[in-house]
């Protein structure tokens, strides 16, 4: 299939595999529908045998443009719901995956994550990434403020100070009102329904616009009334004007501000998960690089002592895109007087590039090697295997690098390597993040927004987190009675 001659649109949306039948056999979901859909066909994809099975099978792709990711999420859901793709069998497992629940059932219905289908409630889903559902709902919540109570009691909930509830959980705010102005576009919104929510609230804009200029023409020709008698007789009146003019001015910036909410919030929400963002995000990477094929395992490593003090490192581990907690790896270092950081970094990636070299040796308690045997893994009869890493992203700068790239000759290992920096003195956020690469000077500083940057950092900041959290770990255990 010639992939690039369907003029695939570079826009967020779902595509649609069909078989020569005409039968959808995949619906998936995309931030850019033209580079996810061409990376399925790419030289260097590594794929699953499911998904080769089911690349011999597509005889044609189409799709549906979305304006915004949450648009697109939404939309694979529904569509998956409704035709049951073969290939989509795991978004099928009720069992695994996650629901948008409205609780029809309660006297305050409220929106809810739920792994379980009930008979009561309406639901939406199936969604694969749970971060993605907690993301949608946030957003959600800053154009309908929902409430989670069930029921209606005589306080307001948390929420409800904060202005994330309309405050019908203490009375504040009618039930039926909140059924109809809340529940009900959120509702038709999840559908996939956008396009009737938003005309609602134009007509009903035009129609608080039209009232508001009414009450304030009434009101003027109050004011203007001369004689004292006939004032005394219309101050009663103006106030009730005065009122509902307030009433419906204030419904009437509500409205303005969801309007707005929808445009501007949904359009800058980033809702779909990383699996759904890395084939763009590390094709990138590799043209960067100059990989040979696009990075299927990264590796991020990081350091973290105090002077020396219950120094680890860290080793995380990206597959497909996500982090695969299961691989990641805690390494206890002893420090000699001679060691820094650096030195550090050195024994950390001694210790686990010998998984690669002599795995066996690695795991035997008699190796003699005290490197090996004081690594933090868990031992097993049978030799346990890591993987080879297509990509291994350091949290340092040129010396730490140096020093990776010397081991890797050593062990007589190509493996790409960068370091990640933002230089002496630069820990704020907004300074500008430095790459290093091998034989390069200078180091390259892309712009914010490259989807080859926030994989690199993905990874150097789950690295860094992961080995602060077992240096506090030992440093609770140290201090410990």
């Amino acid at each position: 299939m010639n992939i690039k001659a369907l003029n695939i649109p570079q826009t967020p949306g779902c595509y649609r595999y069909k078989s020569a039948k005409g039968e959808i056999i995949y619906i998936g979901k995309a931030v850019n529908l033209r580079s996810r859909v061409s990376s399925y066909w790419r030289e260097s994809a590594n794929h699953t045998p499911a998904k080769k099975a089911m690349l011999r099978e597509i005889a044609s792709v189409d799709w549906i443009e979305t304006e915004t990711e949450i648009e697109a999420l939404l939309l694979e859901a529904n569509l998956v719901k409704k035709f049951q793709p073969r290939f989509n069998i795991d978004l099928r497992d009720d069992k695994r995956f996650s629901y948008i629940k409205i609780s029809t059932e309660d006297e305050i219905p409220g929106v809810f994550i739920t792994r379980k289908i009930d008979k009561q409630g309406k639901y939406f889903g199936p969604f694969t990434s749970a971060g993605s559902v907690r993301e949608v709902l946030k957003i959600i919540r800053k154009i309908w403020p929902y409430c989670t109570e069930r029921t209606v009691k005589k306080k307001t909930c948390f929420y409800a100070q904060i202005g994330r509830c309309t405050g019908v959980c203490g009375g504040r705010f009618d039930v039926k009102e909140y059924k109809e102005k809340i529940i009900k576009p959120i509702t038709l919104f999840l559908a996939g329904e956008k396009g009737k929510v938003i005309k609602k609230l134009e007509v009903r804009s035009k129609k608080l616009e039209v009232e508001s200029k009414k009450l304030d023409a009434r009101s003027k020709k109050l004011k203007e009334v001369k004689s004292y008698n006939t004032k005394n007789e219309t101050r009663s009146t103006q106030q009730t004007i005065s009122s509902l003019q307030n009433n419906v001015d204030i419904e009437l910036r509500v409205i303005k501000s969801q309007l707005l909410n929808i445009k501007y919030v949904l359009a800058s929400a980033k809702v779909i998960g990383v699996q759904d963002k890395y084939a763009a995000d590390v094709v990138e990477l590799a043209k960067i690089l100059g990989l040979p094929r696009v990075p299927e395992r990264i590796e991020g490593y990081d350091i973290s002592n105090i002077f020396g003090k219950e120094a680890v490192g860290s080793m995380v581990v990206f597959s497909g895109g996500e982090p695969n907690k299961s691989e990641y790896k805690k390494f206890k270092i002893e420090v000699t007087s001679d060691m820094g950081d650096t030195g550090m970094l050195g024994e950390v990636m001694e210790r686990r590039l010998c998984h690669i070299v002599n795995p066996s040796f690695c795991h035997s308690r008699e190796g003699g090697n005290p490197r090996v045997n004081n690594i933090d893994v868990k031992k097993t009869k049978n030799v346990d295997i890591w993987l080879t890493p297509d990509l291994i992203i350091i949290d340092g700068g040129k010396g730490q690098l140096n020093e990776v790239i010397k081991i890797l000759k050593k062990n007589n290992l190509d493996i790409p390597v960068l370091a990640i920096s933002k230089g002496e003195g630069l820990r704020s956020a907004a300074a500008p993040d430095k790459i290093f690469f091998p034989g390069e000077k200078k180091p390259l500083e892309l712009p914010l927004a490259s989807p080859a940057l926030h994989i690199i950092k993905r990874v150097r900041d789950e690295a860094h987190r992961f080995a602060i959290k077992f240096h506090r770990d030992l440093r609770k255990k140290r201090f410990l009675p």
